[in-house]
């Protein structure tokens, strides 16, 4: 069985509001991107990693990446106009043999090897499973500036990446979107959308995604922490 994971680093990352996209800006040494891709590169259960890449920095960041990591299997995209796109151009890199792809977000660097693990065996039985966590506060539908409702939240879940299915599953139902230029806001969205069961594993809620400066102090926090 061969695994490949994608990972989605060519957004313009403008929650952000830095000059340098929000993959490259370093902590401690390192890119966010590299954080992540390592998590993948260490992990013996994936064969092969894709990773989509903006048209501007694309050649510069290849070249760093296979000159920091000679041994690994990887492999580039081109970024596309939005995510939909780039994780397509990236499906279309995969080698031929993948049985399943983990599509994952280049700005998740706390992403635990025992998670990808859990989610690759999990695959193998329901061939579509998402990472979840579990939502921690009251959430309120809002219109025209008064509360509608308070939602419960005990069936409510955050949708985490990386997200695994079996690799033609997620190839056609992602070509059928974009030719009917059907737009989603994750991959699960598109299985979804065309009636396939995705089913879900808990896991905690380490796994956030870097989108604004908020978010990037915390993320040097931990990773300042944890070299210390």
């Amino acid at each position: 069985m061969k695994i490949t994971a994608i990972i989605t680093a060519g957004g313009s990352g403008k929650r952000m509001k830095s000059a340098k996209k929000k993959q490259f800006l370093h902590i401690a040494g390192k890119s966010i991107l590299q954080y992540t891709v390592e998590k993948f590169i260490n992990n013996n259960d994936i064969d092969a990693i894709v990773i989509s890449l903006p048209s501007e920095e694309g050649k510069e960041v290849e070249q760093d990446l296979r000159k920091t990591y000679p041994d690994a299997n990887l492999i580039f995209a081109k970024g596309g106009a939005k995510r939909q796109n780039s994780v397509f151009n990236a499906l279309k890199k995969c080698p031929n043999d993948t049985d399943f792809v983990m599509i994952h977000d280049g700005v998740r660097p706390f992403v635990k090897d025992e998670d990808i693990t859990n989610l690759i065996n999990a695959a193998q039985k329901y061939k579509a499973v998402v990472p979840v966590t579990k939502v921690k506060n009251t959430i309120k539908q809002v219109a025209g500036g008064q509360i509608l409702r308070t939602i419960p939240r005990e069936k409510l879940f955050k949708a985490l990446t990386p997200q695994i299915f079996e690799y033609q599953l997620i190839y056609n139902c992602t070509s059928t979107a974009l030719e009917n230029k059907i737009e989603f806001t994750d991959d699960s969205s598109i299985m979804e959308y065309y009636e396939y069961p995705v089913h879900v594993l808990e896991v905690g809620a380490e796994n956030f995604k870097i989108t604004d400066p908020f978010d990037y102090e915390i993320a040097k926090y931990i990773i300042e922490k944890n070299r210390g």
